[in-house]
């Protein structure tokens, strides 16, 4: 009776231990399975997830009416059987990953843990293992090779140099545009400091750029204009951004280069055809000023020729008039002076110059064209108020090109103001005045304005509202501000007339 009842419990125990095998393989999310190490693994125990697995009936499998073997991916079959036959004869467990294609057709990617369990009379090894489903693993492999692939392609035949460096700027990747534009292959470089990229005057403020990394507000793309150098010592301007690169487990930063030689030297091409320009509009506008120019001067000299015959005749006297020739020489003198002041303003307004800024004393400046300008306003019988703030500070531009462009809005506001029928010793102001640390220069007329219609075509160049001109003047005089930093712009007055203004840099 007692040996019954331990028999009873022993085979509880064990139909217990087998349901908790059963209920732990179905929680699995793969196969669990034994087979003989055959041709194809024949099973004879498979757990219930393969049909989640293959598609396949477990009655289907474990009768072998169906192997395994026979739905591994043909290509793969060989590949098993080495690995398993290889770790077998070790008496080693085995991993392996291949395809099978399912009983619907789908083809699925599996991991199969396993190794030898026992061995039949004949020397055929049991084998148990377990397989699991790693289709979405794959594919999500697959995909990110595609995309690393697809972005290096990027890299590799993007036009500017791109290069990896880690935290403490050794270079890691260089791609074949940098190859490129410094003459090194990339095994030459990797592991070098990315300042042998550089001439070697830059270096400190490359550092104090490459510092800001450690500035968690500067995480977002940075740029710096330098000073590259190639293999051979070769140096060009570059311009160099940097970004770090997230989501990796040490800090990387891709820095992009781009070789700004051929910029330089269209912006070179571009400043000397304005500079052309300019010096063609200045010859412009002093032809038109001829006869006023012609009146300016022979004024002078009519008064030179005077002062000499007076002079003469004080001479010729039996008693010399000293007191009068010693002031009538000095009047001589003066208006010689004028003379040549106005040739010498001519002169200097049209000689060709390549422009060159150059800190300039700004009421010696304006005061200089106002002269120049009153020739035409007297011509016109108009009067060219000079407003200077005191003591205007210096400031940095070209002095002839900035004078050229105050001239040019002193005429055209003076041809406005005659269109307009103003009336003799009407008013046109020159004015400048410091605004929010830059010095506003403003030419205020009193003419007709300007219309809507010529607001929207007033800077094209060619465009002209003159009977003569060639319609360059403000073109080029909007291109002359630019280079300056700052912008020219009008309003009209509440009035009359047109306000055309703009700023130049303060001198600190």
């Amino acid at each position: 009776m007692a040996q019954n009842t331990q028999t009873q419990m022993e085979n509880q125990s064990s139909n217990g231990d087998f349901y908790r095998l059963e209920t732990l393989l179905q929680n699995l999310p793969g196969m669990a399975y034994r087979c003989l190490n055959l041709k194809h693994w024949p099973m004879d125990f498979v757990s219930d997830g393969c049909f989640d697995l293959c598609g396949y009936q477990r009655h289907e499998i474990e009768s072998q009416q169906v192997l395994w073997g026979d739905f591994t991916h043909p290509e793969d079959v060989d590949f098993v059987d080495r690995t398993v036959h290889a770790a077998a004869d070790k008496g080693e467990p085995f991993e392996v990953e291949y395809r099978i294609i399912a009983k619907n057709g789908q083809e699925k990617w599996v991991w199969e843990r396993g190794r030898v369990v026992d061995y039949r009379d004949d020397g055929i090894a049991i084998l148990e293992g377990f397989i699991n489903d790693i289709t979405d693993r794959k594919l999500a492999e697959s995909a990110l090779i595609r995309a690393e692939a697809y972005a290096q392609a990027i890299v590799e035949s993007a036009v500017d140099a791109v290069i990896t460096v880690d935290d403490q700027g050794s270079i890691e990747s260089f791609n074949q545009a940098a190859s490129a534009m410094f003459g090194y292959r990339a095994d030459e470089v990797r592991g070098l400091h990315c300042r042998r990229l550089l001439a070697p005057e830059y270096f400190r403020e490359f550092d104090r750029f490459f510092q800001r990394r450690r500035d968690p507000a500067a995480i977002a793309v940075q740029s710096i204009e330098l000073g590259g150098s190639d293999k051979h010592g070769r140096e060009f301007p570059i311009v160099l951004s940097m970004r770090e690169v997230r989501d990796v487990d040490e800090k990387k930063f891709v820095l992009l280069i781009r070789d700004l030689t051929e910029q330089r030297r269209a912006e070179k091409e571009v400043r000397e055809q304005r500079d052309v320009l300019a010096h063609v509009d200045r010859l412009n506008t002093l032809g038109e000023m001829a006869a006023g120019i012609a009146h300016e001067i022979n004024q002078p000299l009519t008064a030179i020729s005077m002062y000499a015959q007076s002079s003469i005749r004080f001479l010729n006297k039996s008693e010399p008039q000293l007191n009068r020739l010693q002031d009538a020489l000095q009047k001589l003198s003066q208006q010689a002076h004028r003379a040549g002041a106005v040739i010498e303003r001519m002169q200097e307004m049209t000689r060709p110059h390549q422009s060159h800024q150059e800190v300039i004393d700004a009421n010696r400046m304006l005061r200089e064209i106002h002269q120049l300008g009153e020739v035409e306003a007297q011509i016109r019988n108009f009067i060219i108020v000079l407003r200077l703030d005191d003591n205007l500070p210096a400031v940095l531009c070209d002095a002839i090109q900035v004078q050229q462009v105050i001239l040019n809005l002193l005429r055209n506001g003076m041809e406005s103001m005659r269109a307009d029928g103003c009336s003799p010793g009407s008013k046109i102001v020159l004015q400048a005045q410091v605004d929010n640390g830059r010095l506003r220069i403003s030419i205020i007329d009193s003419g007709q304005g300007i219309s809507r219609k010529l607001a929207k075509q007033l800077y094209q160049p060619f465009m002209s509202t003159k009977e003569s001109g060639m319609g360059l003047g403000l073109s080029i005089s909007r291109s002359i501000i630019a280079a300056h930093g700052g912008q020219l712009e009008f309003m009209n007055n509440k009035v009359a007339g047109t306000t055309f203004h703009f700023s130049l840099e303060v001198s600190s």
